[in-house]
């Protein structure tokens, strides 16, 4: 465990063996897979309602008919709610995950909100290398 400084211990990236977790979604860490892997991984990890903003973002891109794969759409909602929320730090603004895995956790909105913008930014890392690499392919 790693200590942050509001004395709350945050899981790593290899702590992953929560009694009642499936381990191999490492807290919602795992490299997905694909996209819907990742919203699974995020429906699932996220603390926060932020999880909606990305599935909003989702649907009007999908309803807008807008070009690109389902890779690239997860990735720029991503994009999107990581530039919108990140540095401002309005955890107030959020409330519990009503969908996390665990129904029990503790919410904590300010350790919570910076959480979630770090499991987006993984998530996101990991998309646009995979586009990277699918366009390499081509």
């Amino acid at each position: 465990m790693e200590r942050i400084s509001c004395e709350r211990n945050i899981m790593t990236d290899n702590d992953n063996n929560v009694a009642g977790l499936p381990p191999e979604d490492k807290m919602g860490f795992a490299v997905p897979k694909t996209p819907a892997h990742s919203l699974m991984l995020l429906n699932s990890y996220m603390r926060t309602d932020m999880l909606q903003h990305i599935h909003s973002r989702l649907h009007k891109m999908r309803d807008a008919d807008e070009p690109g794969s389902p890779l690239h759409h997860v990735a720029i909602s991503l994009e999107q709610v990581i530039n919108t929320w990140d540095g401002i730090n309005l955890f107030e603004c959020f409330t519990r995950n009503p969908f996390h895995i665990d129904p029990d956790y503790e919410f904590r909105p300010e350790q919570d909100y910076l959480h979630d913008i770090r499991l987006m930014k993984h998530h996101l890392k990991h998309h646009r290398k995979m586009i990277s690499e699918l366009g390499s392919w081509r």
